[in-house]
């Protein structure tokens, strides 16, 4: 005789006394069971797996009132920091960013050289660093 454990969804448990066959049944059926949902959630990733693993799926636009303030107070410092800049920092700032161009694009578009655009985003970047 074998005993058979069973757990309910509420968390009780509960032994019952079966015989040998149907206890070797049960095994079976149990691992069957097992290979069938592996086999159907093998190339399923559930988010739990996710945020164990640290990564997170909030909702940025979640309305939690304090994580709005934060955003908005930032967005104003930005907004503050980037009056700061000059006309045509805030200009190439605009095309790389908003425009989503590449760097030889605007340079290619401008007539300045690569370089010289990477050396005035670092300019522009360390002004920015300062003001914020």
């Amino acid at each position: 005789m074998q005993k058979i454990k069973y757990e309910f969804a509420d968390g009780t448990t509960s032994e019952i006394e079966v015989t040998d066959e149907i206890y070797a049944l049960h095994e079976q059926l149990a691992n069957e069971e097992k290979r069938n949902n592996k086999r159907e959630t093998r190339r399923h990733t559930s988010l739990y797996y996710f945020t164990d693993m640290g990564i997170d799926f909030s909702d940025e636009n979640a309305a939690d009132p304090f994580t709005a303030l934060i955003r908005r107070d930032d967005e104003e410092r930005i907004h503050k920091a980037m009056e700061k800049l000059s006309n045509k920092q805030r200009a190439l700032l605009e095309k790389v960013f908003n425009q989503n161009m590449s760097l030889r694009e605007i340079a290619r578009q401008t007539g300045v050289s690569h370089q010289a655009l990477s050396k005035q985003i670092a300019v522009i970047y360390k002004k920015l660093k300062k003001f914020l």
